[in-house]
Order: C-alpha cells, then structure tokens, then sequence
C-alpha cells in the first residue's frame, strides 16, 4: 500500500466514522419578529437598550447614522466597497428606527424606517465587481430587519417591493442569485453574502416569498454546514490571521441567526475553539504569530474583537470574553448584533491559567508551545497540514516558527505589496509558496507548477519552480467542497503522533510528528518531519526545538533543502547559525547547530536585491503606505541546509535555542546515534528518534553521555505503545507504559542502557 493512498485510505475512514450528521434547518417561524431575535427575546430587549453598555451602543449607532459632512466625503475619496460598507447615513438610521418599533412600538419609527429603506433599496445597485458584493449584502442586511422588525406596518405593496428588490440587488452579488454553491470552504461566497446577508433577507420574506431561505437553506445543509462541522472539529481554521474575522465571525453569524430562529445545534462546538489558536498566538506586543495572506503593521494591536464577542457571548466562554474585551469594538455593520447577543454580564478571564500547549487535530495537524504567558515568553509554532483549502492558505506543511522577545524564525513574504496582492507576482511565486516557510524543498529542474491566471485570458500560467510542495487542483483551486478536501488531491498529510508532558499543565516538552509526503509531487517517495519543543525553564536559554527530517527523493540529482527564514541576516559558522533582532526594540536570538546531515553545506539568501528569490529571479514586495512592515516582518534572509553530495535519502537533524541577545554561550549538544535511534542531547535533555521513521518494537542499546546535570532527562519517541523497561549493566532500571504517542519520559544517569518492550 503507497503511503500516499493509506494516508487517503486513514483519513476517508476516520471521517466515515465521525462524519457530521446531517443537518435539517426548519421552516421559520410564523410569527414576527424572526430575524436575530423571537418574540421571546423582545421582553428583555427593553433592557437591555436602556442598560448601560446598550445605550452605549446606541450612540454607536446613532453616530453611524449621520449623513458624511462635506469634509468627510473629501477625505473618503476612494468610493470602494469599504466606503458603503460602513453603515454611514440611511442604514444605520433605519436600523434604529425599526429598534424603537420594536422596543416602543412606535408606529411612526416603523414607517420612517420602511419608506427610507425601501427607497435605499431602489437606488441600490454597486454592480458585480468582487468586493462591492459585500456593500450590496449589507443593503439586504438591512432591508431585512425593517422588514421582519416592522412587519404588522408595512402595506402588500412594500411587501412586494421589498422583495424584489431583494432579488434584484441579490442577482448583482458576486455569489448571484440562485446562489453559486462553489465556495463553500473558501472564497467571497463563504462571507457575509449568503451567510449573513442572503440568510436574513431569506428569513425575513419567507412568507412572501421562500424560495430565498430555501435556496440558502440547502446550500447551507448539503454544502457550508457539514464541511465546517468537519473542519472546525480540528479546532481551527485554514484561512490564516488575517482572514479569520470575516470568515469565522459569518459562520457564527450564522449560526446565531439559525439559533434565534429556533435551530439550534447545528454546527459543531469545535467552532469556539478556533478562537483558542489566537490565544496561543498572541504575542508581548499585541501581535500574533501570522499565518496565511497577513499584512505586517508592527503598530497595530491583532483584534479578533467580533468573532470573539459572537463566540464568547454564545457559548459563556470566559476566555473568549477577555479576548473580546482586550479592544471591544465593531464595525458598525455589526452593532446591531451587540445589541441583541452581546452577554453584558460576562467576566473575562485572562489566560494565565490554560495549558502551555494546545494541539490541533485533524484536518490540521498543528500545535502551539509556549514557556509561559507572561512577556519573555517563548512561543513555538509546529505544522503537518492534512488537508489543503487553497485560497489564502498557503503551502506551508512542516513548517514552523519561533518567537522570543521578537520573531526569529519567521513565515516571510507580505500579502498586499505595492506590486500587488492577491495573485501577484510575489504572492504566487514567493509568499504563499514553501520556499516561505521553514519547510523542506526538493528541486527537480523538470517540475512545473500550473496555476490559475485570475483576471487572465488564460486559464493557466506556471509559478516559479520553488521545489516545494505542489498546487492542489487544477490551476491551484481553491477547494470547492467536502468531497474535494477528502480526495487524494487535496489530502497533503497525515499527524502520526503528538504529545506533551510530563505536566500536561506546564509540559516540558511537546512533540509533534507527522508524514507530508503527499504535499509533494512524485519527485518525494518520502517526507517525515519530527518536532520536539523544550520549555527548558532557565532565564537566560528558555526553550529549544529539536527537528528531525526523513526526506526520499524519487532522483538523488534532486536537492533537498532544510529552510529557516529570518528578518536580519543571520551568521553561519562551521555547522552552527545565529540569527538576532536588534531593531523595533527586539532582542532576542536564535541559535542553531546542524547535525545531519553530515558535511552539509550551509548557506544564506536575500539582503537587498535577494529578499524573495526563487529559481534564480527575486519576486520584490514592498510595503504599501497604509501597511509599513515597520519591522520588516515581510523577511528580508533563509538559511538553506543541504547535503554536500547527492542521495536519494537525506535525514535532517536541527537544534535550535532561544536565547536573549546578550546570552554568551549556549547549552552544550550532541548527537545520539546507534543503529536503531538518532537524536540530540542538549544541555541535560536527550531526544530520540527512530531512524527508519517507524515504530520501534525491538531491542534499543542507549549511551548517555555525561551533560550539564547528574541525570538526564530523556524523550524517548517513536516506541511502539505497550509495556518497555530499561537496563542498565544486566539491572532493570525502569519501567512504563509507553502511550499511543510513542513516547516516553524518564530520567537517567550517564551510562549504557538497554531498551526492551516487554509487552
């Protein structure tokens, strides 16, 4: 069986086995008001408008709802969706006059809100260019709510006109009416259009007129749901940092108005826990450690205000209520929904008190380490990738990076660059690509990368020939659909193994391990990478990471390359590289010693003129005006290691330690090796791995060597899971269990030991 196909074969099992149910959404129901709220809810709605933190957003609201001065529409010059998409003017006021309606039964409110409304309708059309769909959504948005709100006043007549020019402003949305069902994971279609927009105007008029909400509903119950409930169950999201308010805040958009609708539970809990991964994050300066398409403003503090709000408010998360409250602040597009799902009596919680290390599972394969929350806390990112999304995630399986007391080991590249965004040249050829990241590369000359020439006459072009890991789809796609992501196209890997401990709470090491082969073309017949991070607990060197890489080539003319990219230039010496931040007040430091593969050639890459090279051409990015980079967390350096001589098969072994930049020496390492096992000793902590990538089950032989402490604390990984003891001279020394994750923890003298499963 191909590795490959058990990888297929694992993952369509495993879904078979905790495939989402199937989901049913309910007519709404018959009374009004149905939309964001029931009948129920206004009893309390009084209140909360007239509360504290309600009138507060009242005059949110009401400030949105002035007309722009003379002087703000010279200052807004560029008319793009943004600009009607703030909810200034007509929408907001609507909103508020059908609020009081609502709450006060103010017959005149009601018809001010239905005669403006209807008349912004008629004069609404933004035309199908991208973007401005989102302008034209929030035209239904709010159409709806007068609609549902102000429902007993309105005439058969504005019912009428109210629906269609819902359909007409509909049919000028990039999602069309029918609504496409092509972007159910990813893409413009996953946002506000039909989640939101399309969703409450659907509600509203169902009535009149259902074949709205019945068009969303079963786009929602074949396509969007099931696929979400099967993502979110990993516990995260593949769109990256940036792109993670406008997609997750609609799915639980949805999932609010399905709810206040009266259906509840339909998308999985694992929902919430996409927010926890931002947590882990979070950088000292307010940042977070990026993913995916991100723009670099060292300034700005990283919000995930919305989501966080909607997520903490339905679930009760503490957590997730100081996330929100960090910088509690909404568009004003969404303070409607302050209004009415906000939990006014929620504490946040900071935190302080969550494990050091959060894994998550399939169909991401990720973990996060940190040292601790506090400000010198070193964060450590670790990634497989099973499966790929397209869009903006980018071609990053196996790869990692490290933070403390500034980024050293970095995800380089920018997404929107004075030479463009979205499918630019930088973003197609460099930054969404593995030469990127601190992944592993396979050159073959010969390979060619087809992807899709958005805005081109061809459907096709090629990228650069980075060596990395392949396009998925064809053109590079971006996943359409359940199936898709199961397939064997767009299944790039597979976790084989993760744990922490021996303090689940406060773990001194975490590892993760997993097999990408799959990320590649042919030209890979194998790619395993092994991470273990080690919160060391010393002021001066808090953590290290050890990596261990198995990497098969199909030619051994082939290079294969082991990358890590840094801000500053870094400095190579022998077998051992330095990578500092000096500037924007970091100083930390990264120091690396390469163990294998042996006499390998080291090399660095970039500086003015190199910054993004791939195949012999830079692809430059420079910062745009209203995103300075003021760091240059775009990367402007890598450090590429590979074997001086050519072969098929080529394992890898890296330790890196973190340090701050005054550290003078660093812990002492060395590589272990026998014929079954290879690993590294670093200060007093041993690390071992299996050779072959396998399992080990037979008997090991084991040499510690004598280190910075009495005994050696040793991470055992790779054992087969069962009963193991461990002799030394003849004597059994220790036994244990060793886990479904291969490991085992224990201290040990110096001296020669024997490692036996016993059963």
């Amino acid at each position: 069986m191909s590795s490959a196909f058990a990888i297929v074969t694992g993952l369509l099992l495993a879904f078979q086995l905790n495939a989402p149910q199937a989901v049913r959404i309910p007519d709404p129901p018959k009374e009004h008001p149905r939309l964001y709220l029931s009948g129920e809810d206004v009893k309390e709605l009084k209140s909360r408008v007239e509360s504290k933190k309600g009138q507060q957003i009242i005059r949110a609201l009401e400030k949105a709802g002035r007309d722009r001065t003379p002087e703000e529409e010279q200052a807004e010059t560029d008319h793009g969706f943004r600009y009607y998409f703030k909810m200034r003017g007509v929408t907001s006021r609507a909103q508020l006059h059908a609020l009081r309606y609502l709450v006060y039964h103010d017959k005149e409110e009601a018809r001010t809100a239905i005669s403006e409304m209807l008349d912004t309708l008629k004069k609404t059309n933004y035309g199908t260019t991208f973007d401005l769909s989102r302008a034209s959504g929030a035209m239904l948005m709010v159409g709806a709510i007068v609609y549902d709100w102000c429902y007993d006043q309105m005439t058969a007549q504005e019912k009428q006109a109210y629906v269609q020019e819902f359909i007409r402003i509909a049919g000028t949305m990039e999602c069309r009416y029918p609504p496409k069902r092509n972007e159910a994971l990813a893409g413009h279609g996953s946002e506000w259009m039909i989640l939101r927009d399309m969703l409450s105007a659907g509600i509203a008029i169902y009535d009149e007129y259902p074949d709205m909400f019945n068009y969303v509903r079963e786009t929602l119950e074949e396509d969007y749901i099931p696929i979400r409930n099967y993502i979110y169950a990993g516990g995260n999201q593949h769109q990256g940092t940036s792109y993670a308010t406008v997609r997750l805040s609609n799915d639980l958009i949805s999932m609010w108005i399905l709810d206040r609708m009266g259906a509840r539970n339909l998308y999985t809990d694992g929902m919430r826990d996409v927010l926890y991964d931002f947590i882990y994050r979070r950088r000292p300066d307010g940042k977070v450690i990026p993913a995916g398409d991100v723009n670099h403003v060292r300034k700005s503090f990283d919000s995930y205000a919305l989501p966080a709000f909607l997520a903490a408010a339905y679930w009760k998360d503490e957590y997730l209520a100081y996330e929100w409250q960090r910088k509690p602040s909404v568009e004003p597009h969404c303070l409607i929904f302050r209004l009415l799902w906000e939990d006014f009596d929620l504490v946040g919680k900071a935190p302080d008190s969550l494990p050091l290390t959060r894994f998550s599972g399939t169909p991401f394969g990720w973990m996060i380490a940190r040292t601790g929350w506090n400000d010198d806390a070193v964060i450590a990112e670790m990634k497989i990738n099973e499966q790929f999304a397209g869009n903006h995630q980018h071609l990053d399986g196996g790869s990692f990076q490290l933070y403390y007391k500034g980024p050293l080991a970095i995800d380089s590249g920018i997404y929107q660059s004075v030479q463009g965004g979205y499918n630019s040249p930088n973003n197609k050829n460099y930054t969404k690509r593995t030469i990127a990241h601190n992944s592993l590369l396979i050159y073959d000359p010969d390979e060619v990368f087809e992807c899709f020439n958005y805005g081109g006459a061809d459907k096709t072009q090629t990228a650069a020939n980075d060596g990395g890991q392949r396009m998925p789809g064809i053109g590079w796609d971006t996943c359409r659909s359940l199936e898709q992501l199961l397939s064997e196209e767009y299944t790039v890997g597979k976790t084989l193994a993760h744990g922490f401990g021996p303090d689940r709470e406060k773990p001194v090491y975490s590892y993760l391990k997993g097999d990408i082969t799959q990320a590649y073309s042919k030209k890979a017949q194998e790619v395993q990478r092994s991470f273990v991070f080690l919160n060391l607990g010393k002021t001066d060197i808090p953590g290290a990471m050890i990596i261990f890489d198995r990497v098969t080539s199909s030619e051994p003319s082939f290079r294969k390359s082991w990358l890590l990219h840094s801000i500053e230039e870094p400095e190579i010496k022998g077998g051992c590289f330095t990578v500092r931040r000096t500037k924007n007040g970091d100083t930390g430091m990264l120091y690396g010693r390469n163990l294998l593969p042996q006499n390998a050639e080291i090399i660095k890459i970039g500086g003015p003129g190199k910054e993004f090279w791939v195949d012999g051409q830079n692809y430059p990015a420079d910062p745009q005006p209203n995103r300075p980079d003021e760091a240059g967390e775009r990367g402007a350096w890598r450090i590429e290691i590979s074997p001086s001589a050519q072969e098929t098969h080529t394992p890898f072994l890296n330790v890196l330690q973190l340090a701050d930049g005054n550290c003078q020496s660093f812990l002492n390492v060395q590589e272990l090796a026998t014929e079954k096992i290879c690993g590294a000793l670093v200060g007093g902590y041993a690390v071992l791995f299996s050779k072959s990538g396998q399992p080990l089950k037979s008997d090991i032989t084991l040499s510690i060597p004598r280190c910075e402490a009495s005994h050696a604390q040793v991470l055992f990984t790779d054992l087969a899971p069962g009963q193991w003891q461990i002799s030394r001279c003849g004597k059994k020394v220790a036994k244990g269990t060793v886990r479904e994750d291969g490991t085992w923890w224990l201290k040990l003298k110096p001296g020669e030991y024997t490692v036996k499963m016993i059963q």
